[in-house]
């Protein structure tokens, strides 16, 4: 079976490429007047949920998650969507039906300043993730709707299909084209139907028909986020209660559901967290109300090497907003290397918080007026070289902010002695008789060796350039040459690996996908635009 483009993950990547490549290809069909053009795209996922929003934003997958910046930091058209009064009803009846505990308090507190017409207000909303799974999923409706009507309307033909499969390689194929090949040796077509589900309309179905190779002109992979190290042994990699990769394994709410199996047979649990930063935090709130108000006799555990933390993403209170300093604007203008950019942003948040400001204070006026990519415009190649290499790591880790509940979450948690923080680093978890056993090294070197019902790594996700076994996909690009440098996969201006003709990839796998440290919806938006508009005309031939 040959397609003309297809992508690998049915998330926001894999889509928004789609239709922007679509939206071009009409444009350029109707432009030269061309006709009996057949354009074909599919979309290939491992797990059918996924798909509109991906791990990230799927239903399973962000259950009690919110996003980690509020509403002002969205982009445009999603904020758009939002203000509809449909949609703030939406929001409502998901987190009745699907929030949980921290669902129904958001709902109490925020449902007026949600329903109102109060923009100051609503800036400052943090929404939970899941409402993006419903956004994605009418923008697809729409594009098959358009599809329908073009084929229906012109001698063009364009055709949109979706499969099951999990890619483990991209093969070049004689004919110019790439073989697309699977694990378990085939995909399995699927077939949609619309519902009445407000929630949920877009309904997808396994069937019979399998494929062993799919053939395409162009790809684009989309995979979500990497998993973390693999700490655990064979036999402790099988063990039930050991949750390896956070997100993909169902996140907070299959923690919850251990937690209640476990207890059934334990009345004391303790639960270990190898990680100290956005995968811990994204599950605190929900499961601080599920231990108090089930009254569970529960210890949690929590480790990393320094015990730094993310801030949270709230301004200050009882002050004016924050104005980037005169100094500070005036020297931005005289940057020319990249190691200047990092301290004058240092320097910038050290002052502010002398007067009394938060560091989100001043990254919030950063990002409003697009600092970061003015500074890039000033650096040459060599320079620019150094950030992405460097600096853009150094950046980020002074420039991580999150959903405020996460972090009063965590330290009402400590402060009921529910919740230990332990300078360690793990080095490995195992397996015996069922038990599981984290070892460990202390700040003190000593090793340790103890005893947990369950433990979750989210230690952080692994980079392009550590990946071994952990995704095949991955480690088959490196080997067929795709280049890699600072962690990710080197692509040029269009988002196309370097190294490897008409592969396409635009988010974490990328070296320096987000350069300007937007918030990392807004970013991979932006990028799919570009990559979707050259894998247009490179089906166009233009």
């Amino acid at each position: 079976m040959h397609f003309s483009h297809i992508s690998i993950g049915g998330g926001i990547t894999g889509l928004e490429t789609i239709i922007t490549a679509f939206e071009k290809i009409k444009k350029e069909l109707k432009k030269k007047n061309l006709k009996k053009k057949k354009i074909s795209f599919a979309v290939i996922e491992k797990k059918i949920e996924n798909i509109p929003g991906g791990i990230a934003y799927s239903f399973e997958g962000s259950k009690y998650g919110y996003f980690n910046n509020p509403l002002r930091l969205s982009p445009k058209s999603f904020f758009k969507w939002i203000l509809k009064k449909e949609n703030k009803k939406k929001i409502i009846s998901y987190l009745n039906k699907f929030g949980g505990y921290t669902g129904q308090n958001w709902v109490n507190q925020n449902s007026k300043v949600l329903l109102s017409s109060n923009l100051k207000k609503l800036n400052e909303l943090y929404i939970p993730r899941a409402i993006l799974n419903i956004w994605m999923e009418e923008k697809l409706i729409l594009l098959i709707s358009e599809i329908k009507k073009i084929n229906k309307n012109s001698s063009n033909v364009f055709k949109l299909e979706f499969f099951k499969g999990e890619v483990i390689k991209i093969k070049k194929d004689k004919k110019k084209l790439n073989k697309i090949i699977f694990k378990n040796g085939y995909c399995e077509k699927l077939n949609y139907k619309l519902s009445k589900n407000p929630l949920k309309k877009l309904l997808f179905k396994s069937t019979n028909n399998k494929e062993n190779f799919i053939y395409s002109q162009t790809q684009c992979v989309g995979l979500g986020l990497p998993p973390p190290k693999q700490l655990a042994t064979a036999k402790a990699q099988i063990n039930k209660n050991y949750i390896w990769d956070f997100y993909s394994q169902g996140s907070t709410q299959a923690i919850i559901q251990k937690i209640f199996k476990i207890s059934k047979i334990k009345k004391k649990l303790k639960i270990y967290f190898i990680g100290y930063k956005a995968g811990l935090l994204e599950a605190l709130p929900e499961l601080k109300e599920v231990i108090l108000k089930k009254k569970l006799n529960i210890e949690l555990i929590c480790s990393s090497k320094n015990l730094e933390s993310i801030q949270d993403a709230t301004l200050t209170l009882c002050k004016k907003r924050y104005m980037l300093r005169k100094q500070f604007l005036e020297k931005l203008k005289k940057i020319h290397k990249a190691e200047q950019i990092y301290s004058l942003i240092l320097y910038e948040f050290n002052f502010a918080v002398a007067a009394g400001y938060k560091k989100y204070d001043v990254w919030t006026e950063i990002l409003n007026k697009n600092i970061l990519n003015k500074c890039m415009n000033n650096l040459n190649l060599l320079q620019k070289k150094k950030y992405y290499d460097i600096y853009h790591n150094k950046i980020r880790g002074i420039t991580r902010f999150t959903y405020p509940e996460t972090i009063r979450a965590r330290e009402n948690l400590l402060d009921k002695n529910i919740l230990k923080t332990k300078k360690e680093i793990v080095n490995k978890v195992d397996d015996k008789l069922g038990n599981l056993i984290v070892s460990s090294k202390t700040f003190a070197k000593k090793h340790e060796k103890n005893n947990y019902d369950l433990v979750i790594n989210v230690s952080g996700p692994l980079n392009v350039e550590k990946i071994k076994n952990e995704i095949a996909l991955v480690k088959s690009l490196k080997m067929q040459g795709a280049k890699v440098k600072s962690g990710g996969f080197v692509v040029d201006g269009n988002f196309q690996l370097k190294g490897i003709k008409n592969v396409y990839t635009v988010g974490i796998l990328a070296r320096g996908f987000n350069p300007e440290r937007k918030t990392i919806l807004k970013a991979i938006l932006e990028n799919s635009a570009i990559a979707g508009q050259s894998i247009a005309k490179t089906l166009l031939c233009i």
